[in-house]
């Protein structure tokens, strides 16, 4: 039988660690999936205890969740119920932004190494991502310069994501208002994905800016430092003039009632961010303390629980290296701009410590 598909995403193969898994993965310790795995919130460990079935026989209706994001972002938006999109997930509010915004030809403009979900989806409509590099002389610090002289009207979108995944390096909120303002002149529209957003100061998100500038969405989710990534919860806080737009192509039910619910009142315990970005630094320093000869670090923030890590010689498969020592990590093969000899590393919990530490120290001499 003929496959009748959707042309470019027949001819187009994807680049993404985001995966299914068809099993259990051989490994002992989880350095891969961007989870939080230092600390559970306490508030979500009460919110599972009041969940009861009768809450599934319903469609999904609860604004309970919007209530407490409303309250969450209170003093840096003046936001409603129509302004946030519930998603499943970020990922789901990135295939959305795309659905509305993209048409064959479009033009895209993101730095890379990013999200590489995003970027090859906006390839899977026949657009172009326009890739701005971080510059591995920089040690793959964010230049602003660098974007801004990149940007011109052909592109519909900006894409950004600060925290950086893969790096862990936060982006100041005036480096994207700089961002923000020239792409309002030419009419583009700027994507923050705030993904990795709950290890970076509250100060420093772009929610700030979102009641200024009529051209920002802001991407966020509970998948990370919230530690709900198994709930599947997210949202789109959006200019009023998109709203009815996106009404128009998402679905009514997403986020079930039981993720609603527990979101809800685990964003009430803002304090745990607080105390979660404090540990996750601690076990951060000591990674980033060891005094290895041949892996690097890329610039990162002490409060995000990623990083990127690149043995000096590219020969070298560093994924796999660590793969040998049964730890699992994200290959830099599935990043645009970086190469085998890289790796993300997510922080891992006190007791894998010591497996962690020891490894790094292994691969690092094993010449």
């Amino acid at each position: 039988m003929e496959l009748r598909i959707n042309q470019a995403i027949k001819e187009h193969t994807k680049v993404s660690y985001a995966i299914e898994s068809s099993g259990t993965l051989p490994f002992d310790v989880d350095c891969g999936e961007g989870i939080n795995i230092v600390m559970a919130p306490p508030e979500a460990m009460k919110a599972f205890q009041n969940l009861k079935f009768e809450m599934l026989q319903p469609y999904p209706h609860s604004v309970s969740v919007k209530d407490s994001i409303i309250t969450y972002w209170k003093g840096y938006a003046d936001l409603d119920y129509r302004r946030i999109v519930l998603c499943d997930g970020s990922i789901s509010s990135l295939y959305l932004l795309n659905r509305l915004f993209l048409e064959k030809g479009d033009h895209v403009l993101g730095y890379v190494p990013q999200f590489t979900e995003y970027e090859t989806d906006v390839e899977m409509y026949g657009c172009q991502y326009d890739q701005v590099l971080l510059k591995k002389e920089r040690n793959y610090k964010f230049c602003v310069e660098d974007v801004l002289a990149a940007l011109n009207g052909q592109h519909k979108l900006v894409y950004l994501d600060n925290p950086n995944n893969p790096t862990g390096q936060i982006i100041p909120l005036m480096e994207i208002e700089k961002i923000l303002a020239a792409a309002q002149k030419q009419n583009v529209f700027v994507i923050v994905d705030e993904a990795y957003g709950d290890y970076m100061p509250k100060q420093n998100s772009a929610m700030q800016l979102v009641d200024k500038y009529d051209n920002l969405i802001v991407v966020k989710t509970f998948s990370k430092g919230f530690g709900l990534a198994g709930l599947r919860g997210g949202y789109l806080v959006l200019p009023l003039e998109l709203v009815p737009y996106v009404g128009n192509i998402s679905n009514p039910y997403t986020m079930s009632e039981l993720s609603r619910s527990v979101a809800a009142q685990t964003m009430k315990d803002e304090a745990f961010l607080e105390v979660l970005m404090e540990k996750t630094g601690e076990i951060k320093r000591q990674l980033l303390s060891l005094p290895l000869r041949h892996i690097t670090a890329a610039e990162t923030a002490d409060t995000v629980s990623i990083c990127l890590l690149t043995y000096d010689d590219p020969q070298v498969d560093l994924a796999e290296e660590f793969a040998k020592r049964r730890i699992l990590v994200i290959s830099g093969k599935d990043f645009h701009n970086l190469g085998k000899n890289s790796v993300r590393l997510r922080v891992p919990g006190e007791a894998d410590m010591p497996k962690v530490l020891q490894a790094l120290k292994e691969i690092d001499g094993f010449h």
